[in-house]
């Protein structure tokens, strides 16, 4: 006689098991979030590395056919009438970028100028101007509170112009940003804005002046030449990579490295200190790096610097031949 099989019965989850799972699930990917961030970031400042080690190449192209001379910016004195573009821009045939330099002509403000096409030339995005790490979107939003149609192409890379003074902007002011000029080289009242040479504490300016590897004599080693900064937090560098008057051999080291200036918004009245439009704490350097910011030195070695650093530390390493050559510990 056959007998039927007893029906086996299936237990499923319950309620508890099931939330424990999920519970286990989420405490996995929290875990592996962050990993997964830290390595992207370590990607992108890599990157970001990399075209800073080339902008030292390039410089170092530069001054072998220029004689020994740093490219300069090229407002010319003593009346500023006439911008002749920025001293990044001479420096783009050596990053493989011949043909955009072949479009501009350095007799005129570049700023006005075209391709054949009709395109004008301070759109280009340049590849190696721009560090992943920066947040893009926050440059759509500054171009839109500029109510620019044309975006520019921008730079993550300025040119140091060491301790040296900025000013003020009276709509925008800030100035608790004064108590740092007692560490600017020369200080005051010794600095004015004139064609002197020994007046720039950096080895670049905005100026017309080429200044020569061999003034800097506190040592290519221990001298800042370039460093990281955020186009979205300074209505100078918000200009591009091409102008005169984009930070380029203007930006400081006088301002802490990641002093927060990126309210870009067209609010009046709020703390002028934290706008972009400030004229001085926005020109300084700054990336969304956590805790620091990279510079490219004049022996072209490529350092993160804390934003801890000794401020006077800071100030020995923007200057060329302040005869404190400082290092980093």
């Amino acid at each position: 006689m056959l007998h039927a099989s007893p029906l086996r019965s299936h237990r499923g989850f319950t309620i508890v098991e099931l939330l424990v799972v999920i519970a286990i699930i989420g405490l996995l990917v929290g875990l592996l979030l962050p990993a997964v961030q830290t390595a992207r970031e370590t990607a992108r400042r890599s990157s970001c590395h990399n075209n800073l080690k080339q902008l030292g190449v390039a410089v170092a192209g530069y001054s072998n056919v220029k004689n020994g001379a740093l490219p300069a910016g090229g407002y010319i004195l003593p009346d500023w009438s006439s911008s002749r573009g920025s001293g990044l821009a001479r420096l783009l045939p050596w990053i493989e970028q011949v043909e955009v330099y072949n479009a501009i002509s350095f007799t005129s403000d570049p700023m006005g100028q075209t391709y054949p096409s009709g395109r004008f030339i301070y759109e280009t995005a340049i590849p190696g101007f721009l560090c992943p790490s920066d947040d893009q979107g926050q440059w759509t939003q500054a171009f839109a509170t500029l109510g620019w149609s044309q975006r520019r192409g921008l730079t993550n890379y300025v040119a140091s112009a060491g301790p040296s003074l900025t000013g003020d902007n009276s709509s925008c002011s800030c100035t608790e940003s004064y108590a740092l000029r007692s560490y600017a080289v020369p200080g005051p009242p010794d600095f004015v804005w004139e064609d002197r040479v020994e007046l720039r504490s950096g080895p670049f300016n905005r100026l017309s002046l080429e200044i020569k590897l061999r003034s800097v004599t506190d040592g290519l080693s221990k001298t800042i030449f370039f460093g990281e900064s955020r186009p979205g937090c300074s209505l100078h560098m918000i200009n591009g990579w091409l102008g005169a008057n984009t930070g380029q051999g203007l930006t400081t080291t006088l301002n802490p490295i990641n002093t927060d200036t990126c309210d870009a918004t067209a609010v009046s009245g709020v703390n002028g200190c934290k706008r972009w439009c400030n004229y001085n704490y926005e020109l300084g350097f700054r990336s969304r790096h956590p805790g620091g910011a990279s510079f490219l030195f004049g022996d072209g070695s490529v350092l993160l610097i804390a934003e801890t650093i000794d401020h006077q530390l800071f100030q020995y390493l923007g200057a060329r031949n302040d005869g404190k050559a400082g290092g980093l510990p």
